[in-house]
């Protein structure tokens, strides 16, 4: 009799573990996905103060990105400055693209770049300096009187930004100020609202300015 039941348990048993490799083999299982967000940070200016105090004689304004997330593994970074003229987009400029080239494939969860830009009288310089490599000087005109090109983040008080790695999104903004009634202007106010970047020019009345966009793609 306790044969018996032995028997009768190991057979359960074994079709108890034929039903579930089935249906973990079952294409129809469920796989969760990879996340696709992604964690951005930034760190401003340079550390010798003597250093920093040039820069801001200079208008030159360095900020450096992180990003942090296993969606961006095995992509490349496409870095486009786009120019918006009367709240309308008019023109998209290449700051950084190599995709094609291994050496530039993201090969952990993490990965960085520095973005200087200089504001002239004249024209933007904008240039890209990863750990290992530096981009072209790109230039843009100043073309407007609103008022001094400022280049402003978009984080506020934020210490770190979630972004979706499947769109590309915006880093930075070279604009001029957002005019009060009474003359006065405010940059922040613009670049740390909640308004989409491109409907700046609308929302706040600002002639001309740039964007600064990323965009995390395959080869």
């Amino acid at each position: 009799m306790k044969n018996l039941l032995l028997f009768g348990l190991l057979l359960s048993f074994i079709g108890h573990a034929q039903n579930s490799t089935l249906e973990n083999s079952n294409p129809g299982t469920i796989v969760p996905a990879k996340s696709s967000m992604i964690d951005v940070s930034i760190k401003t200016g340079v550390e010798d103060p003597d250093m920093q105090t040039l820069f801001q004689f200079e208008n030159i304004n360095q900020t450096e990105f992180f990003f942090k997330g296993e969606a961006i593994q095995g992509k490349y970074f496409v870095l486009k400055m786009k120019e918006f003229l009367n709240g309308e987009l008019i023109n998209t400029s290449t700051l950084f693209d190599e995709r094609g080239n291994s050496h530039f494939k993201i090969d952990s969860s993490q990965t960085s770049f520095k973005l200087l830009s200089k504001v002239g009288q004249e024209n933007i310089k904008v240039w890209i300096k990863g750990n290992r490599f530096g981009s072209k000087q790109s230039y843009f005109p100043t073309t407007h009187d609103n008022g001094r090109y400022v280049a402003k983040d978009f984080f506020g008080a934020r210490e770190t930004l979630k972004e979706d790695v499947n769109r590309p999104f915006h880093i930075m903004s070279v604009i001029t100020p957002s005019r009060n009634p009474d003359g006065s202007g405010s940059y922040c106010r613009v670049a740390q609202s909640e308004i989409d970047p491109e409907k700046f020019g609308n929302e706040f009345n600002i002639p001309h300015y740039y964007l600064i966009e990323i965009d995390f793609v395959e080869e």
